[in-house]
């Protein structure tokens, strides 16, 4: 039945996945809370863009040109700290999930829908509460200034990814001239920046499971990358990296983001999958994201760039939350914390609530318990991020599975991803999913298993099934 899938996940990884009706009541009795004494932002275009099937947005992003060069821009985040107490049930329920899960046929929020799909979203056309980040970026695109403020929103339009990009390239909407193009004027400036930090550069695809109103999976694509997406991660990663500089210099309690180096282990395996495909990797250089771009840029267009890519990736370190900074390795960032989306993620609403309590905003920061809590919660928000990407990538498996069921004799483009004696491994192009192609389908003939290619060669033919090939 295509709606278990995604409980079969629940189940196996003990997701916690229904609010007690206390907890539900006591989120109905939150949401009407007045909005309070706060920054009067609500008549500065502010726009939300997500993806056209979100089911929460708490982020709005606004920009105009600054006097001597520059912009002034705002990252407003739905204020629930506000809302969300520390010791109130539905923080105690929050802590529990740590996260919210996304499957293609369901959302495990971690607030309930009164908070996280009404109250703390940011909706169109509707008061909201909001933490405001104001950022002032100079002419070169580095952050030169920053302040928080609570602020009471009214987001003039949710628009989609698409949506955003079409006014852009085409023009045609109310807000062009008063919303979307200075935004994009001070992305302009913000990828100037980022393009000089290099951080990491992996373009591996997203897939996307879209399903019909039986729940079964009516098609399997790619999210297509566009430069909307592009533009909201730069204004997030803006203000994420003003959220840690605050704290820090307020001398308050961080969590941060925390993304070490790659470990000598997994750059020794790298060098050796190098290697097979005649690249070198020198282990004595200093590692910087730097030089995994660099090596990508080598390869150019190759067969088997997407396996070098996936394997660059899989010799990164597990990013993780900790009060202790190590820096950002893959954003070549020194402090970095999570600020932008409290709705669903705890860590974040931890700095929104030591943000509060720093700088005096009012009610809901950080309590002393917290505070000294720091490590501990740390060490399970981040269990909580594991155990959603495990439940999130096997639910995405089991579909992938499920409408490759039905193709059953059909003949797919697919690529080698890895080579044994007994067959290879392919994954089908653009799906994912992988299937070993046992030795024995491949012919009558005795074929060879060549280690140092990643290859079988049949003796009498001299076919060849090599790593990366199409």
């Amino acid at each position: 039945a295509p709606r278990s899938f995604s409980l079969i996940a629940i189940h196996k990884y003990e997701i916690p996945h229904v609010f007690s009706v206390d907890i539900l009541e006591e989120a109905e009795k939150v949401s009407r809370w007045p909005l309070g004494e706060r920054e009067d932002l609500r008549d500065l275009p502010i726009i939300a863009i997500d993806p056209a099937d979100a089911r929460d947005h708490d982020d709005a992003v606004w920009a105009a040109p600054a006097e001597g060069g520059g912009f002034d821009a705002i990252v407003a985040i739905a204020d629930v700290s506000f809302y969300v107490r520390h010791g109130s049930q539905i923080d105690r329920e929050a802590r529990k999930r740590g996260n919210s899960v996304y499957f293609p046929d369901r959302v495990v929020p971690m607030l309930p829908e009164s908070l996280s799909a009404d109250m703390c979203s940011l909706k169109q056309g509707q008061d909201r509460a909001a933490l405001a980040c104001h950022l002032r970026i100079d002419g070169k695109g580095k952050l030169s200034g920053f302040r928080f403020s609570r602020a009471v929103i009214r987001v003039a339009a949710n628009l989609s990814y698409e949506e955003a990009q079409g006014a852009i390239d085409r023009g045609g909407h109310p807000l062009l001239e008063p919303a979307l193009k200075p935004l994009w004027a001070c992305w302009s400036l913000l990828a100037k920046a980022r393009a000089q930090r290099e951080p990491l550069e992996l373009d591996l695809p997203e897939r996307r499971v879209q399903l019909d109103s039986e729940g079964r999976i009516s098609a399997i694509s790619v999210r297509e990358r566009l430069d909307a997406h592009r533009l909201i991660e730069d204004f997030m990663i803006m203000a994420n990296v003003a959220a840690a500089k605050a704290l820090e210099a307020k001398k308050a309690p961080v969590m941060y983001r925390v993304h070490e180096p790659p470990a000598r282990e997994k750059l020794v395996a790298l060098k050796e999958y190098l290697e097979t495909f005649d690249l070198s990797f020198a282990l004595g250089q200093v590692i910087t994201p730097k030089v995994f771009n660099r090596l990508i840029a080598r390869i150019g267009e190759a067969d088997f760039k997407p396996q070098v890519m996936e394997q660059i990736l899989r010799s990164q370190t597990q990013a993780y939350y900790a009060p202790v900074n190590q820096g950002h390795f893959g954003l070549a960032l020194g402090s970095y914390a999570h600020f932008t989306s409290p709705i669903r993620r705890y860590a974040d609403l931890i700095v929104h609530r030591a943000l509060v309590d720093a700088y005096r905003m009012g009610d809901g920061g950080l309590s002393n318990d917290e505070a000294a809590r720091m490590i501990v919660l740390g060490e399970s928000v981040s269990k909580a991020e594991r155990r959603a990407m495990e439940a999130e990538r096997e639910t995405i498996d089991r579909y992938v599975a499920a409408y490759l069921a039905n193709h059953v004799g059909q003949i797919l483009d697919t690529r080698i991803t890895g080579v044994t004696q007994f067959g290879f491994f392919a994954t089908v192009e653009g799906l994912g999913g992988d299937g070993l192609v046992p030795v024995s389908t491949l012919g009558a003939e005795f074929f060879r298993y060549i280690e140092s290619d990643h290859a079988l060669e049949g003796e009498s033919s001299g076919d060849r099934y090599a790593l990366g090939q199409k």
